[in-house]
């Protein structure tokens, strides 16, 4: 599942987008009389937008004019670490958070950035340190508990994950990605009711193609009757292009050459996305067959070539547990 990534949705620029925060940004913009065009970048860096390039221009422009220091400096270097993350330039990313940590070494966002970073380069227990931090500074965001939980159930740490998830949708309760991903880590305890359970709640409160293909696989494993029935209502709405070859394949009309073409794209980054959800959902077939060996291989070239923060690499990791932990059965 591409561009959703592993990550739960933050809702916005800032988990603590407060009046404070709006106020901070009102600061800067009035920073300094008679440096009209500092001010400027800095109220744009500040505000985010849809190109990168262009926020981080503004934020370099206001960083390098001397004006600004301490926690003000500080907004600005977060800022342009959101930027560099949002490029998939996470070393950038996590140098600019540190940066920002240093002139206000109190700032939960910065941690919580750094954090996410640390993840999508799949360094899971700094990922965790900085979530730690940012919830000691500032207690009880729901994206911050759901962030810290992937990790943990990155690293098969299922009863910390599913506590954080907890906690996450305790604050939240329309937290749909955090449920998403609590599905997800009960689905790797097999836990497989519980799964479809949330998987299911989180379709309903957000239809998606992906969470469809995962509400299936509970069903599957659990066990449901009718579930390939069920998945071809679910997908109705998702019907041609990609992932639907997926759902076709699951439900016994197509094979596992006809998908890996299916997710064929002209594009080499999305080729590559593509290839590790077919590899992925492709394996699940195979272990719906009893084809253990089948579906090790594909796995572990998911594991092994994918982007770790993409959430059918958090699958194939989870998976490839269970099948360690799992005897074959007798023949």
């Amino acid at each position: 599942m591409s561009a959703a990534e592993r990550m739960p949705a933050t809702g916005g620029r800032s988990p603590w987008q407060t009046a404070g925060a709006l106020l901070g940004g009102m600061c800067l913009m009035l920073a300094a009389a008679g440096a009209h065009a500092q001010a400027s970048d800095a109220e744009r860096c500040r505000a985010g937008g849809n190109n990168p390039d262009v926020v981080i221009k503004h934020c370099t422009a206001a960083i390098g004019s001397g004006k600004f220091a301490g926690e003000e400096l500080a907004r600005l270097y977060e800022s342009r670490s959101e930027e560099w993350a949002n490029k998939g330039d996470y070393d950038r990313a996590i140098s600019d958070a540190s940066a920002a940590l240093k002139h206000a070494p109190k700032m939960a966002q910065a941690h919580y950035q750094r954090g996410l970073a640390w993840a999508n380069k799949g360094d899971y227990d700094r990922a965790i340190a900085d979530f730690d931090a940012a919830l000691q500074l500032r207690p009880g965001n729901a994206s911050v508990h759901a962030s810290r939980a992937v990790e943990y159930s990155v690293k098969g740490d299922y009863a910390r994950a599913i506590a954080d998830f907890d906690a996450a949708l305790k604050i939240d309760p329309k937290a749909t990605d955090a449920q998403f991903a609590r599905g997800r880590t009960l689905f790797y305890m097999s836990e497989y009711a519980r799964a479809a359970q949330d998987i299911e709640a989180a379709f309903k409160a957000q239809p998606n193609a992906y969470v469809a293909l995962w509400l299936y696989l509970a069903r599957k494993r659990g066990g449901v009757t009718g579930a390939e029935a069920l998945l071809e209502r679910d997908m109705s709405g998702f019907r041609g292009g990609w992932p639907f070859a997926v759902a076709v394949l699951y439900d016994g009309r197509t094979d596992p050459q006809s998908v890996a073409v299916a997710a064929g794209d002209s594009d080499p980054v999305r080729r590559r996305e593509l290839g590790c959800e077919a590899n992925f959902y492709i394996a699940h077939w195979h272990l719906g067959k009893g084809e253990r060996a089948d579906a090790h291989t594909r796995l572990q070239n998911v594991q092994r070539e994918c982007p770790k923060n993409i959430l059918e690499y958090e699958g194939a990791v989870a998976e490839l547990r269970r099948l360690a932990q799992t005897p074959a059965p007798s023949k």
